[in-house]
């Protein structure tokens, strides 16, 4: 079997800390989830029928990437597939010595985020309309991070040549047979999010550290 899964778990320190990330940079964030609700009624960012609440809740799901992995060394960090900025710009917010690149492959959510990240003065922050594969990077150390945007067996075989074996994945429960699916070797820390928080969104959801060897 070419991946190995892993469990891991939250601590009541480490959701702590995403509560306190969340108290400590509210003004910000929640400028950022009016501004998402805004645009996603102009370009169908994420599902018509979202409200408020439910943007809130999309932030919190990023920023459980924070949570995990060696996410506090990071520097660098790509997002692909952002959309309307998920999970990069909630990240970008709360880490602004950190570096983020927004890569999404259709032009309009691109103007969105670049609208996005300029009302919110976001200096780390760098939109790129390109799809993944043919993006060049420029730094040597990084990692890719997404939510729900890519699958592992097609994605990872794409880009793990361009210098980085790490990946912060936001995936449903269904993601050991896209894992299956590969002949890279993965060895993947599984972060249960139902476990903890008790709200449908959430079911099924995972937070995976992925490191793979070609």
């Amino acid at each position: 079997m070419p991946y190995k899964i892993i469990p891991r778990y939250f601590t009541t320190e480490t959701l702590d800390y995403v509560n306190t990330l969340l108290e400590a940079y509210e003004k910000p964030l929640t400028q950022y989830c009016e501004l998402l609700l805004w645009w996603n009624g102009k370009v169908n960012l994420i599902s018509r029928n979202t409200d408020l609440k439910t943007v809130e809740k999309h932030v919190l799901h990023s920023l459980l990437l924070a949570a995990v992995g060696r996410f506090a060394k990071e520097k660098v960090l790509i997002d692909v597939g952002s959309g309307g900025g998920l999970p990069g710009i909630p990240l970008a917010i709360c880490f602004p010595e950190k570096q983020f690149i927004l890569i999404d492959r259709v032009s309009r959510k691109c103007a969105a985020m670049n609208d996005i990240r300029a009302q919110l003065k976001l200096k780390n922050v760098e939109v790129v309309n390109q799809d993944a594969a043919m993006f060049h990077v420029k730094h040597d150390d990084f990692c890719w991070i997404t939510k729900h945007a890519v699958k592992i067996n097609e994605f990872i075989p794409q880009v793990i040549k361009k210098g980085s074996t790490r990946f912060y994945f936001l995936k449903g429960d269904d993601f050991a047979e896209e894992a299956s699916q590969t002949d890279l070797s993965l060895k993947i820390l599984e972060y249960p999010i139902d476990d903890y928080i008790e709200d449908p969104f959430f079911l099924g959801k995972r937070v995976l550290l992925i490191e793979a060897t070609p």
